[in-house]
């Protein structure tokens, strides 16, 4: 997160609307929250949201294992491991938290791209 909010800062810090907004005399700080705050925040929520998905196949795939959360607990990853002895005689019982994971996880992707898209840095 601190690598793609100092690269974004760089490249933001140079653009010409800061020089415009120095030039109409808009003090530091309401450069910084305005200008740069702004298009800084956009590509860290693009990369939060898509971290997410990626953190949700994690845990799956941990619980999977046995790694993740102990039986008490719902976790998707946990219910395909206590249906993998079903799985060759019943594919569809463990078909639906395996879809929910694979969703679920588009679902942020998507998110992650349209927010990319809404927030993209002004020229």
């Amino acid at each position: 997160m601190a690598r793609i909010a100092e690269s974004v800062t760089a490249q933001v810090r140079h653009m010409d609307y800061i020089d415009a907004a120095r030039a109409t005399g808009a003090s530091a700080l309401t450069i910084i929250r305005v200008q740069v705050l702004g298009n800084v925040l956009g590509p860290i929520f693009v990369f939060s949201t898509g971290l997410i998905s990626v953190c949700m196949i994690l845990a799956s795939g941990l619980s999977f294992l046995g790694l993740g959360v102990r039986p008490p607990e719902p976790e998707w990853g946990l219910m395909l491991n206590t249906l993998r002895t079903a799985i060759y005689t019943q594919p569809w019982v463990a078909a639906l938290p395996g879809l929910m994971i694979f969703i679920t996880s588009i679902s942020f992707n998507i998110l992650a791209d349209r927010l990319r898209a809404a927030m993209a840095i002004k020229e």
